[in-house]
């Protein structure tokens, strides 16, 4: 699926590290480390911007030990393949 597909608002899930396994991709250590809690966290993560260029963004914050927080926004690039979509809940209809 292509990051161009999402819309303001959509949920996605980080399954992975971008780039993992791409010879001589590089990744920013401490943007890997942010993926790697993502990953451990599971929660879905909601697109909150599309760029001039289309791209979807998603921001999160991570709380540190001593109480504050960590802010973070990421983009999703074209061929990125490491989130996958959410599929929103099914509301039971009360009658």
């Amino acid at each position: 699926m292509k990051g161009t597909s999402l819309r303001v608002g959509d949920r996605i899930r980080i399954i992975g590290v971008p780039g993992t396994g791409i010879a001589g991709y590089y990744i920013h250590p401490d943007t890997t480390r942010a993926y790697r809690k993502l990953i451990a966290r599971g929660r879905s993560l909601r697109i909150c911007e599309i760029d001039q260029d289309g791209r979807p963004w998603f921001a999160f914050r991570f709380k540190l030990s001593n109480g504050t927080w960590e802010y973070h926004r990421m983009q999703i690039l074209p061929d990125d393949d490491n989130w996958v979509r959410v599929k929103p809940h099914q509301n039971n209809k009360r009658r």
